[in-house]
């Protein structure tokens, strides 16, 4: 339980600290929304913001500009990233922010939270985000005191590293404006929540449909704009990239992206990680889940125990290319101990 946590949390947290080297920029010191994500016209009025990797997003956020107002997906994982957004947003329109949603309460998504209640702006989420977006959500932010040590580090690492090493220390510079950002973040709870069936958000003449279906954690949201023709997946949808499994039901997932394929199988879909979607790169993650719940059923049917598994059940080829490759052990045990019924046990 304690390798899986390791493997699991670490990249969360976010894909935090797990891409803060995955990528540098030569203006990492410099608090750029182009350093942290790229603004996707969508549609008219729909706008999807997709995480850079090592920036300060983490997860997939997006809009939507209606009559009277704005409703925003999504925070990102920290109070910079969405101070950003909100910039962007009001460089395009100069309706207010009406509303925000929390997709689940993954701190990728959550972080920014804080900025929005400071603007009096209503955050709509699951029953469940309430509960755990203060207490589970711990576990993805390092203490204070870490989060200090680790910005010494990387500070004392810049000051010994010669000016011509350009890369290793733009790398650390972004490194220190991370670290400074997730400083910042106060696990802060949506002001409304809903435990099930659809709730409807007006923005004048626009309508935005908010739902509830299980799967990635116990407590997902996503939103439809039936004028546009998009769809918000949060994290219940993944382009071209493996998820995090670490709350995931996966009995529940297969059968929920279903129904949101069958109810919406032309419409444009913004993930929660990955680019800008259609229907066939939803249904491309679907059948990795299935597939990953064949391979772990075959593997327990054969004996394995869940280290056999992580070891032995390996990526088929097909997904050798999908982003976040240090997934592929954690969902192979997160599918086993599900399929057990040992799951958070």
């Amino acid at each position: 339980m304690k390798r899986k946590l390791v493997a699991t949390i670490g990249v969360i947290a976010l894909m935090a600290i797990a891409l803060i080297n995955t990528e540098h920029h030569p203006k990492a010191a410099a608090p750029k929304a182009e350093d942290d994500f790229q603004l996707v016209k969508v549609a008219d009025g729909v706008y999807a913001a997709i995480a850079k990797p090592g920036g300060l997003a983490s997860g997939n956020a997006g809009f939507v500009i209606g009559d009277d107002g704005v409703l925003i997906f999504d925070t990102f994982f920290t109070p910079a990233a969405i101070e950003e957004l909100i910039g962007e947003i009001q460089s395009l329109t100069k309706l207010p922010i009406k509303y925000a949603v929390n997709s689940h309460y993954h701190l990728d998504h959550t972080g920014g939270n804080q900025v929005l209640v400071a603007r009096g702006v209503p955050i709509i989420a699951h029953d469940n985000v309430m509960i755990w977006q203060t207490t589970k959500n711990r576990r993805f932010l390092p203490a204070p005191e870490e989060l200090q040590k680790r910005k010494a580090d990387a500070a004392k690492q810049l000051a010994e590293t010669p000016e011509d090493q350009k890369d290793k220390r733009a790398q650390l510079e972004r490194q220190i404006r991370r670290l400074d950002a997730m400083m910042a973040i106060k696990l802060t709870n949506p002001t409304k929540t809903f435990g099930a069936g659809t709730m409807r958000l007006k923005l004048g003449k626009r309508e935005v449909i908010l739902a509830t279906l299980p799967g990635h954690t116990g407590g997902d949201v996503f939103a439809y704009v039936p004028d546009a023709n998009v769809v918000f997946t949060g994290d219940l949808g993944w382009s071209k990239t493996l998820p995090n499994l670490v709350d995931a039901t996966v009995n529940d997932w297969i059968p929920t992206l279903d129904k949101i394929l069958g109810q919406y199988p032309n419409a444009k879909y913004i993930p929660g990680h990955g680019n800008v979607a259609g229907a066939a790169d939803i249904r491309d993650f679907r059948d990795y889940l299935a597939d990953l719940r064949a391979r772990v059923t075959k593997g327990l049917a054969d004996g394995l125990t869940v280290d056999q598994a992580r070891e032995q059940l390996k990526l088929p080829e097909k997904y050798q290319g999908l982003a976040f490759q240090n997934f592929a052990a954690p969902n192979v045990e997160d599918m086993y101990k599900e399929l057990k019924g040992t799951k958070g046990k």
